[in-house]
Order: structure tokens, then sequence, then C-alpha cells
């Protein structure tokens, strides 16, 4: 971390620790677009941002190097976890790295276990950037977490990320024996595009004759590739974390072949066979993505799935990796957490 970087992230930190209701009516001087009803330190997080290019205005490489500075900030500090293995998987073309997490409540077989998927559009982040937020899932749930880094666009356009996600979860239920997990006492999580992808594996697991996750996690999670539902227009006016300029860059970086768009590896709301899929955690914000999110729990509710609604509505896109910053965000990550643990 460069000493610019340092400095930031304390700030940031230090100011965070102020009252919510002086760091409200400071957001409410300098922010540029009216952020009313947000939580109040998140206002002000959002308001120093204002102004500033974003992952999308950015060459790729830069662009891709501020997303892992952001959550470096933002995010939980690193947890210790009973034992940590980097293990290479084999997918089409090669292979990617699996990022796997034993906590020290974890027992030493048959234990249950997460596969998470980051975030970042298809387009940034990766497993290494999601590392604390992967330990602190795997302490809080007592389940081993395996943290997948699939191949990234424009490099890779989809599906190959699905098709990635899809590899690792075959390997996952011919190794588990092996690595002490129970496959009965599984589950897909992830965030933004890894929402998709945990909703895309558990669909695909059941099309492919697969193991069954008994749970999905999917928080704010992008279902359609379309990007063309009323809350992009509505809450995609950069009052977030996310806007609709950033959607559609992350679309056109990832969905080269438009044709895809009814493929459901990359619209899994499209799926109309949804029957007996596993119960399923939706996490909601003020967010773009939010009606998309809604969409496929009110598509699993009609289909008699057991859908679990956690609705944030004072955090924003991409609150999961800011836990270390913004109280209410680490808070709405342990409710989360708690829910899994309940499930699984």
């Amino acid at each position: 971390m460069s000493l610019q970087h340092k400095i930031e992230r304390t700030t940031v930190r230090t100011l965070m620790k102020m009252p919510g209701a002086l760091a409200g009516r400071l957001a409410g001087v300098v922010e540029s677009v009216s952020r009313e009803g947000l939580d109040p330190k998140l206002r002000l997080l959002l308001a120093l941002g204002d102004g500033r290019k974003g992952f999308h205005e950015l060459p790729l490489a830069q662009g891709r190097a501020l997303y892992g500075h952001m959550i470096d900030m933002l995010d939980v500090d690193r947890q210790e976890v009973a034992l940590t293995r980097d293990i290479r998987v084999p997918v089409e073309g090669g292979d990617t790295l699996v990022r796997l997490y034993r906590p020290k409540s974890a027992p030493t077989e048959d234990s249950p276990a997460i596969m998470f998927f980051h975030g970042g559009g298809f387009t940034i982040g990766s497993a290494v950037e999601y590392d604390r937020l992967c330990r602190h899932i795997a302490n809080l749930t007592g389940a081993v977490v395996l943290n997948v880094d699939y191949r990234l666009a424009p490099e890779n356009p989809a599906p190959t990320a699905a098709d990635d996600c899809i590899a690792a979860w075959r390997w996952l239920g011919e190794q588990a024996g092996d690595l002490g997990i129970d496959t009965g006492r599984l589950a897909t999580m992830g965030d933004s595009a890894g929402g998709n992808l945990s909703i895309v594996v558990a669909q695909q697991a059941a099309i492919q004759g697969l193991s069954i996750p008994k749970l999905v996690v999917a928080v704010y999670p992008k279902t359609d590739g379309a990007s063309d539902m009323p809350s992009v227009t509505q809450l995609g006016g950069g009052q977030g974390g996310l806007d609709s300029d950033m959607i559609h860059w992350f679309h056109n970086h990832y969905m080269q072949d438009a044709t895809l768009v009814d493929d459901y590896r990359i619209s899994p709301l499209r799926n109309p066979d949804i029957a007996g899929h596993p119960d399923t955690i939706v996490v909601t914000a003020t967010d773009p993505l939010r009606d998309e999110g809604i969409a496929y729990s009110e598509k699993l509710k009609a289909a008699d799935v057991n859908v679990v609604n956690l609705d944030y509505p004072e955090l924003v896109h991409g609150f999961i990796t800011m836990g270390g910053a913004i109280p209410s965000a680490r808070k709405a990550v342990n409710a989360i957490t708690r829910q899994i643990k309940e499930r699984l």
C-alpha cells in the first residue's frame, strides 16, 4: 500500500468515527446530489468521493487498482482463521484460483461450506481483494469458505465467468470428501456480479446434475442481462456506489455477444423452471440493481421456494465490503451471516 493510500485510509476511518448526526450535517454541506435517507456516515463517505473518477472512467488496469484500494480502505480488518489453502481448479482452457478458509470452529470432517463469488461487474475485483470479507464470513458462520477467482472480462467475456464458477462447483462436489466438507450443507454466495453467479451456479447444478446447494445467498444480485429495469434509471444517477454509466460499462465488457442475453447463465431471472430451487436469501439496498433482486425474489416465491428478504434502504450497492468503516454496513453483514448460520 502506498503512503498516499495509507493516509487516505486513516483519514476515512477517522472521519467515520464522528457522531452520525455530525456526519450527516457535514455531508449535506458537501454532497453534490441529495442522499437523504441513507446512513449519515455513508452519506459523508459518498460525498467525499463526489467528483472523483469512477472505475469506468479510468484505463482498465487503473480502474481495477482503484477498486482494490477502495475495498482495502473500507473493508473489515484481516482476521485469522485455522487454515488457508490456495488451490488451482481446472476450468476450460486452464485453471483458476480457489482460496479455501477453514475457521477454528469448523469440524475437520463434514463441515458446512460456502462457495463465494466476488463482485465487480464481471470486470474488476478478485479473490485477493475479497480475502478479508471471506475470512470474516468463515469466522461468523463456522463454515469453510471457498473464494473463487473466476476470469474477468473483457479479456474473458460472457459466459466465461459463469462457466468458471460452474466448473469450480463441480470440482467441489467431487473433492468435498477429501476437503472434509458435507455436500448436504453447501451454499453459494456472492454480491452483485457474484450474486448473479451464486444464482447461476445453483440453477446450473440442477440442470447439469451436480450437487444442489442447500442455500443460495444473493447480495444485491445482477439477475438479468438487459440492465433495463426502472431502478437503473431511478437510482442510477450517482446517489450511491453504482451508477447507470458504470452498469453499462460493465455490461459492454462482459456481454460482447448480445445474443447471450437469454442464456440462463447470464440472465437467471429468465429461467422458467425454478421449482425446487434451494432456500434463498436475497439482499437489497438503495441500489440501481434493486428491481432485479426483487423480481427474482418474487419469482422464487411464486414457485413456492423459501425466500428470506433482507432489505437495507439506508445502504447502497457495495456495502458488503464497507464493514470496516461504516458501522451500519458491518451490522448488515453480520445479520446476513447469522441468517446463513441458522440455515446451513
